[in-house]
């Protein structure tokens, strides 16, 4: 007589090797959107040197201002519109954000030794992985952290949108570091957390091919956001040589 009843351990490892290859393909999104940031950072950086209009030009206070509006509102726009854009709209967005994010990086190649730029890129990528595993591992719900952390992040980002606009009340010595490492650990909270929702987003859309491969685009353009963060804080952090 055979048995018929269906098998949960085989269905709970199918489902995990889908999750297995959604996330591989997020993060190979990710590695290339990256790979754009850096070509363009280096080119961009380049241009500026022999350009220094072009420096004054992106690096002005009021410009920089409305980088740092563009991003939620871009994310949150595109987000919306997700379900009705073409899979090739949804990778525009990407690697055109990535150029994007290229363009306000290249100041980095410019005022950073490259020994400490490859010294700090690979502290993010080690602290970075690490991060990311502990979201996708963790039973335990983040939200609640990621609440608090965007709080204290969007405090970090405010005190120094300020500090452009008048350099005197920009925090120095201790209390700079301070700010900074509070930032440091609010990215840190939210690289997991969107690790985590990445995983939620997979199960609640499982059977919707279409539907998985713009938020896999999506979600790396969101990872690729905050490794730059995470990237920069650790900069002022351990750059200071």
């Amino acid at each position: 007589m055979t048995d018929r009843s269906p098998n949960p351990v085989a269905g709970h490892t199918e489902t995990d090797i889908g999750l297995k290859n959604f996330m591989l393909g997020t993060y190979r999104y990710m590695a290339m959107a990256m790979g754009v940031t850096a070509v363009v950072a280096y080119f961009f950086s380049q241009l500026m040197m022999t350009n220094p209009s072009i420096a004054a030009i992106v690096y002005n206070p009021f410009v920089l201002l409305g980088f740092v509006i563009a991003i939620p509102v871009l994310f949150g726009s595109i987000g919306a519109r997700l379900h009705k854009m073409s899979m090739g709209g949804v990778m525009t967005f990407l690697f055109g954000f990535a150029a994007f994010m290229g363009v306000f990086m290249s100041a980095v190649a410019l005022r950073y030794d490259p020994m400490v730029i490859a010294k700090i890129f690979f502290m993010t990528v080690a602290m970075f992985g690490a991060l990311s595993m502990f979201g996708y591992s963790t039973g335990r719900d983040l939200s609640t952290f990621a609440k608090y952390a965007f709080a204290a992040f969007l405090g970090y980002v405010a005190i120094n949108v300020l500090g452009m606009f008048w350099p005197a009340i920009r925090p120095t010595g201790t209390l700079d570091l301070i700010i900074t490492g509070v930032a440091l650990l609010a990215i840190s909270v939210i690289t997991a957390w969107e690790t985590q929702m990445l995983k939620r987003v997979y199960y609640s859309m499982a059977g919707n091919a279409a539907m998985l491969g713009k938020m896999s685009a999506y979600g790396a353009a969101s990872l690729l956001l905050a490794f730059i963060n995470m990237f920069q804080i650790l900069l002022s952090l351990f750059g200071r040589e």
